[in-house]
């Protein structure tokens, strides 16, 4: 079970928090925006042994205090990706953390004899974090992939590669839009290797990603987290795994979570993915038997779990033809 109970400050006001859910292989965050699906990742993540990903466990729950935290089951690594993000968090920290650089480097002005290796010491730490943020999704990917190993991840690999050739073959059969399958993504030493199944096309030594490469790392962090899962329970924590994917490709991507989920619970590996995601297109690719998606809602009271949506291509507060169909007219 994992619960998050409690106060969150919002603002002028406080906002109640009534979050339970029980996590299967496969877990699905869905709802309208601010109804606490990032929290819950966040929550899972705090609660881990080890943690990776670019939060650091001081700071992971910075202004949530209010907010109980509980999570029963064993977590031994938590792995947290946000794809969409990758850009503006990476934006974000450099302002924040070179305003911080600039208030220290003005205070040399004015220190007296004795500390100045106190501050420069400080300004060197502000450094080296800027210098881990902007390598953070190569170097995340690479020591991800060395906790654990070759055989699980090929055997990850072949679910994606009969996932694709049946996808193609589908696509063949019925004169449907064939142009689906990802980028593929491997982290090496020096950067990423890549690939584009479509055109044969390939590379390496890539270390900054664009747009276009958000889907392939989720895939690549999926293949990861199930090759670290043997004799560990590992989740990985995704937001928006649809990022910057066509829908065919965020489809292909829910149902890449739901096969692998199959393939451990076969095997008794300790893999688990939970995805906060506003597609129907992931959710529907995603949905199976080791799989549930939660419906979180809010009121001007508080945030709370509405109910599990059941797989029908209709999601309360994600989705309504009717309302589309009214507002069209306007």
């Amino acid at each position: 079970m994992i619960s998050l109970k409690g106060k969150l400050t919002y603002g002028n006001k406080e906002i109640g928090m009534d979050i339970e859910i029980e996590p299967a292989r496969v877990t699905l965050l869905t709802g309208p925006n601010l109804t606490g699906k990032s929290l819950v990742l966040r929550c899972i993540y705090k609660m881990a042994t080890k943690l990776l990903g670019r939060f650091k466990r001081d700071r992971i729950w910075q202004g949530l205090e209010g907010v109980r935290c509980d999570v029963d089951n064993k977590i031994d690594l938590a792995i947290y990706v946000d794809a969409y993000r990758t850009s503006i968090q990476l934006y974000e920290y450099i302002r924040d953390e070179f305003a911080e650089i600039l208030r220290l480097a003005k205070s040399l002005e004015q220190i007296i004899e004795g500390e100045e290796q106190a501050i420069v010491s400080q300004i060197s730490g502000r450094v080296e974090d800027v210098r881990h943020i902007l390598k953070a999704d190569h170097e995340l990917a690479r020591d991800v992939r060395l906790m654990g190993n070759d055989f699980l991840i090929g055997e990850a690999l072949d679910v994606l590669y009969q996932l694709k050739d049946m996808y193609a073959q589908v696509a063949a059969e019925h004169d449907l839009f064939d142009d689906f399958p990802p980028l593929l993504l491997s982290a090496e030493e020096e950067g990423f290797a890549w690939r584009d199944f479509k055109t044969g096309a390939r590379g390496r030594g890539l270390v900054e990603l664009s747009t276009a490469y958000a889907p392939a790392l989720v895939a690549m962090f999926m293949i990861y987290s199930y090759g670290a899962s043997e004799g560990r329970e590992v989740y990985l924590l995704v937001e928006e795994p649809e990022a910057h994917a066509h829908p065919v490709m965020a489809h292909f991507l829910g149902r890449l979570a739901a096969r692998l989920a199959e393939r451990a619970e076969e095997a008794g590996l300790g893999f688990h993915a939970v995805f906060a995601t506003h597609s129907l297109d992931f959710l529907m690719g995603a949905h199976g038997k080791h799989s549930k998606a939660y419906i979180l809602r809010r009121t001007a009271e508080k945030v709370y779990v509405q109910g599990v949506w059941d797989g029908r291509s209709y999601v309360p507060g994600l989705s309504d033809p009717g309302a589309y169909e009214v507002l069209t007219g306007k």
